[in-house]
């Protein structure tokens, strides 16, 4: 162990309360924690890098309905990419940048299962947990292998500027599909479309978007790819196309709900013979390199960004970042940069 490591203190978020609503600052508290002396076979990380999914808000509502539940007083949930700085694992050695599902805390001890290896060759470290990462392999896997847009189709994509939308639509432009986004702001269509190549992107909070979006589709939608379920998604599928395909990636509206609701105009899936796609990303595990060898070529190419928003603070700052997420103020992956230890 290098000098001083026994005396550094862990930082740990944990669930303070099961959150009203949107969840903030005040459902989260901090606790430091020594950190324990590294068993055979363990390995210690510290973390440089915190990914914000909102599906976190998903897991913390107070009903026994979903796997990996987080409670009162328990980690919270979150990925992190960060650097191997002690290690008693044959398997990985002190240096190597490693990612995985860890926790949020500042260090985290590690017996290496589910770790990935991060090549900075490929992308900068904290792509590893956004356009690099899930985020990025779930848009791959979901437009490549379920949606197949063509040349000439045209494709929908809701919750455009999230960490998983931004890419998807990437994917689905390099596919030669004609490319809809929609989003938040008039600063994020205008970003959309002059950084990531949409072809259209609409404002859903103009009252109006429905009806440029029908403009926008005189041809129908052959694919919907939804990240947000609820009414964006029920108004969407009046616009299907013929055995077009809507994919149920996440459904960010409905996470704070009480109680979920369904589609409410699926009549046009059967009208239209269309097909309602579920997806998760793990079902791919064993691609995962052969999606990262196409990406990185895109990536070097100048065809694929991979978009994140970076928040600068400690694990502290968790709870305000998450607060900003789903107040939408992200442009692609939502990511808290933690500063270097001294």
């Amino acid at each position: 162990m290098t000098d001083g490591l026994n005396e550094r203190m862990n930082r740990q978020v944990l669930l303070k309360q099961v959150p009203e609503g949107l969840a903030g600052p005040e459902d989260f508290e901090t606790r430091e924690v020594p950190i324990a002396p590294l068993e055979p076979g363990e390995l210690l990380v510290e973390s440089h890098y915190v990914g914000l999914d909102a599906a976190l808000r998903l897991i913390t509502r107070d009903s026994d309905e979903f796997l990996f539940r987080v409670s009162p007083g328990d980690l919270v949930h979150g990925s992190v990419a960060g650097q191997v700085i002690e290690s008693r694992h044959d398997g990985f050695a002190v240096g190597e940048y490693v990612a995985g599902s860890l926790g949020v805390q500042s260090y985290a001890i590690s017996t290496g299962e589910g770790l990935e290896r991060c090549d900075l060759s490929q992308a900068p470290l904290g792509a590893w947990l956004g356009g690099f990462g899930n985020s990025g392999l779930t848009a791959y896997f979901a437009v490549i292998d379920e949606c197949k847009p063509q040349p000439g189709q045209t494709v929908l994509i809701n919750g455009a500027a999230g960490a998983v939308g931004t890419m998807a639509g990437q994917i689905c432009r390099l596919a030669g599909a004609k490319v809809i986004g929609l989003t938040g702001s008039p600063e994020k269509c205008q970003w959309l479309e002059e950084e990531l190549g949409f072809d259209v992107a609409i404002n859903y909070k103009d009252d109006d978007w429905f009806e440029q979006l029908a403009a926008s589709a005189p041809d129908r939608l052959d694919v919907i790819f939804d990240n947000v379920g609820g009414d964006i998604l029920d108004e969407s599928l009046k616009l299907i196309g013929m055995h077009g395909v809507v994919l149920l990636c996440g459904s960010t509206s409905q996470y704070s709900e009480t109680e979920m609701k369904g589609p409410a105009n699926y009549i046009w899936l059967g009208t239209m013979r269309a097909r309602l796609q579920g997806f998760v990303v793990f079902d791919y595990a064993d691609r995962y390199a052969e999606a990262r060898q196409r990406m990185s070529r895109w990536i070097a190419g100048g065809e694929l960004k991979l978009p994140c928003h970076e928040l600068e603070g400690g694990v502290d700052q968790f709870g305000e970042a998450f607060r900003q997420l789903y107040e939408g103020k992200n442009l692609g992956k939502m990511l808290l940069k933690l500063p270097a230890a001294g």
